[in-house]
């Protein structure tokens, strides 16, 4: 029996596990972790140029893949560990897997204060900060049980409502020798989801039977769970329509004449007709934001409908509406339960149900016509959404597409086309900018395949560095940024509150016009491509031009300043502190979706 470092033995034990990436950025408390992972395995090193990105190019890998092996990143200490935080709270609350290893300083020195420690409340405490924003996170405190440490932690990343781990790693134990006999990591790798308790099953289905006007609403559960199929089979079982959140976006097929597309404030005429009119609801996956379901507005639940609620983890069950049936479960299991149960009870499709979706999905698509035509200059949102999602369905069609927060939150869920279920978005935090390193992750997970981030200017200043680690990978990576120099859905919604707008409009002072950086200089000065368009007829063709040069590709589009956000419900959001507020349907008057 021979020794090795820690460092060397988690990184033969991630190489037998199966890893195929490591993202990350050196700093001095990881040397030991980077030397063993890039020089002595053959797992794939991407170095970032910010300890943020690599985490969401980690969260981009395993939206693509969903399953181990985790991707892995490295950072260092102090602030280089710090900067990772927002990345992290987005891949928590999105239910992202992944495993950090960061780096510490030597423990012969914790509590003294010395370099990028934290240390005022506690001996390198810097854990502390992250605790409510991950599965787990915690400071390795011994040499000798640093391995077993690292496979729990793999495994609480993998199983149940996967999310992101932090193991901390100071780096004296980096260095210090243990034996090199390592455990087999396989059991640690695995897990058993659960499935929906049987008498459960049964009482959903009698409600699903008894069901007039039955909707599903899934979320991104349904992508953890990899319950494509299980939910397609079900639908077509039972003849429920099938709508998603933005997050559920591609989880099931937006041409099977059974999706009414997305619900919420963005969502389409007849999926939220479907939302307002339904008596049984079957959530899966998803605990009902204010994003989907119109600050609460569309569903009725409990009084005129009835929910039944699954989703892997029981704290999520309830947590909007309550349920007249609860099951914790895996959203895979739970469908093919359901659908066994509901073809032996004899659910069957609601021939009127489904013809009166029918009528309010024509009245839709002819109110929404003349924005995915339009041909405005600068360019309209919808136009581009649209027009982007049939350049995808025609060139690749299973191309990761990742859509960013914004005013393109208000356009992106009704007219950018899903033509797979790579398309993403990041529904619950909204981080700005998350997408351009997300894609690349996205893209390397997919063998290196053209990917593709939309997002807004403010957003691509935020984190539009991200290019710059597409040009050194060689990754056919294109971003389409949304230019009009303001912070567009802030903007609209200060003037509509208060009839002005604060930090929304970017200028230089003494300027009256909007300023922005030249986006496509920008691009060339990374080493990519940039191609601007400020007319509608030009979008389409540069797409195409750019997805056929399979380079790094910035395309700047001037978009209208002018143009309100899509919204199919408006809902107020509650602004005066002694007024009571409870969820439930606007009166009718209200209900009608705004104008665009």
């Amino acid at each position: 029996m021979g020794q090795i470092t820690v460092a060397l033995a988690l990184a033969r034990l991630l190489e037998r596990m199966g890893t195929e990436i490591l993202f990350g950025v050196n700093g001095h408390g990881n040397w030991a972790l980077l030397d063993a992972l890039v020089h002595e395995t053959k797992i794939r090193g991407v170095p970032a140029r910010s300890e943020d990105h690599a985490v969401e190019m980690a969260d981009g890998y395993w939206r693509m893949r969903r399953c181990a092996p985790l991707p892995i990143v490295t950072t260092s200490v102090g602030p280089g560990n710090m900067n990772i935080v927002p990345a992290i709270a987005t891949a928590f609350y999105e239910s992202i897997g992944l495993l950090v290893l960061a780096g510490a300083g030597a423990t012969h020195w914790f509590d003294r204060g010395g370099l990028e420690e934290s240390y005022r409340n506690g001996p390198e405490d810097w854990v502390a900060v992250l605790k409510p924003i991950t599965k787990k996170s915690f400071l390795v405190t011994r040499p000798d049980t640093a391995i077993d440490m690292f496979l729990r932690a793999y495994q609480t990343a993998l199983s149940g409502r996967p999310g992101p781990v932090v193991m901390q790693g100071p780096f004296d134990i980096q260095h210090t020798l243990i034996s090199d006999t390592l455990p087999d990591p396989a059991p640690w790798m695995q897990w058993r989801p659960p499935a929906p308790e049987p008498a459960g099953v049964q009482e959903a289905v009698a409600l699903l039977k008894a069901a007039q006007r039955p909707l599903v609403v899934v979320g991104s559960g349904i992508h953890n769970a990899r319950a494509w199929d299980e939910l397609l089979a079900f639908a077509e079982a039972t003849g429920i329509p099938v709508a998603t959140t933005s997050t559920g976006k591609g989880a099931f097929p937006e041409e099977n004449a059974l999706s009414v597309g997305c619900v919420g404030r963005a969502g389409t005429g007849h999926g939220n007709a479907a939302a307002r009119r339904c008596d049984v609801v079957v959530g899966i996956g998803t605990h009902f934001t204010d994003m989907d379901t119109g600050g609460w507005t569309l569903f009725d639940i409990p009084d005129r409908t009835r929910l039944i609620h699954l989703d892997i983890d029981s704290t999520e069950l309830g947590r909007a509406y309550p349920a007249a049936v609860g099951l914790t479960c895996d959203a895979r299991l739970g469908l093919d339960a359901l659908t066994q149960a509901a073809r032996v009870a004899g659910v069957s499709k609601r021939a009127d149900w489904l013809k009166e979706i029918a009528r309010e999905r024509q009245a839709w698509e002819q109110s929404v016509s003349e924005l995915r035509s339009s041909n405005i200059a600068p360019l309209h949102y919808a136009r581009i959404c649209h027009d982007t999602g049939e350049v995808v369905a025609e060139k690749n069609p299973q191309m990761p597409v990742f859509f960013d927060t914004g005013h393109l939150l208000s356009f992106a869920p009704p007219f950018l086309k899903a033509s797979s279920r790579h398309v993403v978005h990041s529904g619950f935090m909204h981080r700005m900018g998350w997408s351009a390193a997300a894609a690349i992750g996205a893209s390397i997970a997919k063998g290196n395949c053209p990917a593709m981030a939309l997002l807004g200017d403010g957003a691509f200043m935020m984190r539009g560095t991200a290019v710059a680690t597409a040009v050194e990978q060689n990754l056919p990576i294109i971003w389409v940024v949304f230019n009009n120099g303001s912070l567009q859905i802030e903007r609209e919604l200060m003037f509509r509150l208060y009839g002005r707008e604060s930090f929304c409009d970017y200028r230089k002072v003494g300027h009256k016009e909007l300023w922005n950086p030249d986006f496509c200089k920008w691009a060339e000065a990374m080493g990519a491509q940039g191609i601007h368009v400020g007319r509608a007829e030009d979008y389409a063709p540069a797409l195409r031009r750019a997805l056929d040069a399979r380079t790094p590709t910035v395309i700047d589009v001037e978009v209208s300043l002018d143009i309100k956000g899509y919204r199919s419900v408006w809902y107020p959001y509650p602004s005066n502190f002694h007024e009571s507020w409870a969820p439930g349907p606007l009166p009718a008057d209200a209900q009608a979706p705004a104008k665009p």
